[in-house]
């Protein structure tokens, strides 16, 4: 049975450490935004997609893809907004109030997913209550004090391919249950089926970060055409 699902963006224009960061020109001119609305619009219908920012202005833009758009309160968008008000007021937006929810960040532009995760969350079992992309962690760690997290110091220690698997949060996308919405409005729930991409991504927290991305999502660009 295909599962009702919409789309959440929370798309901010006052990025401090990337100066609008999210609209600025990324590649050919396209912002971030539009590269990730065009990757959605290739999965999903635009009635589907609700696109939620602190400024009017962007509500134009947001149309033009047949999106739907919603004003948020400026307040939602400072480092100090608990995420589970941020998420709380995005899905309250959605009008449909039965549907699960995949909420997507625009500054992972080389995950292009999506037609994969929805096909995974359509035939999970029900036991899961989300899903989160997420991206092995192949290396040895150390902590602030230099402490080893995955590993122990000493000629014994363990090779790469026999750390223990560990995960992190690519903060790329996630699908959320209603039921766990109406629970606990965060976007991992209690049991989260993790998706691990083997796609190389730049999460977009500065500049070099940006111009990086810029770089390898033409290099793939560039790869993709030619295969056609």
């Amino acid at each position: 049975m295909k599962k009702n699902i919409k789309v959440a963006i929370p798309l901010k224009t006052n990025s401090e450490r990337v100066p609008n960061k999210n609209l600025r020109p990324f590649y050919n001119e396209e912002s971030l935004f539009d590269v990730k609305a065009k990757q959605l619009l290739k999965v999903f219908q635009p009635h589907d997609v609700l696109v939620s920012s602190e400024n009017p202005k962007v509500e134009n833009l947001v149309k033009h893809y047949g999106f739907k758009f919603h004003l948020r309160d400026i307040a939602l968008t400072k480092s100090s907004a608990r995420e589970n008000q941020i998420v709380k007021t995005i899905v309250d937006a959605i009008e449909d109030k039965t549907c699960d929810v995949m909420w997507v960040q625009v500054t992972q532009p080389l995950f292009d997913e999506f037609d994969r995760i929805v096909d995974l969350w359509e035939n999970l079992s029900e036991e899961y209550d989300s899903l989160a992309v997420v991206k092995k962690i192949s290396h040895h760690i150390l902590d602030q004090n230099g402490n080893p997290i995955n590993f122990n110091f000493g000629y014994w220690h363990k090779i790469s391919q026999d750390l223990p698997l560990l995960y992190e949060v690519t903060w790329s996308a996630f699908i959320m249950s209603r039921s766990m919405l109406n629970e606990t409005y965060y976007q991992i729930g209690r049991n989260p089926y993790l998706y691990d991409t083997s796609k190389p991504l730049v999460d977009i927290n500065n500049l070099t970060e940006f111009e990086v991305a810029q770089i390898l999502f033409e290099h793939y660009q560039k790869k993709y055409v030619s295969l056609i």
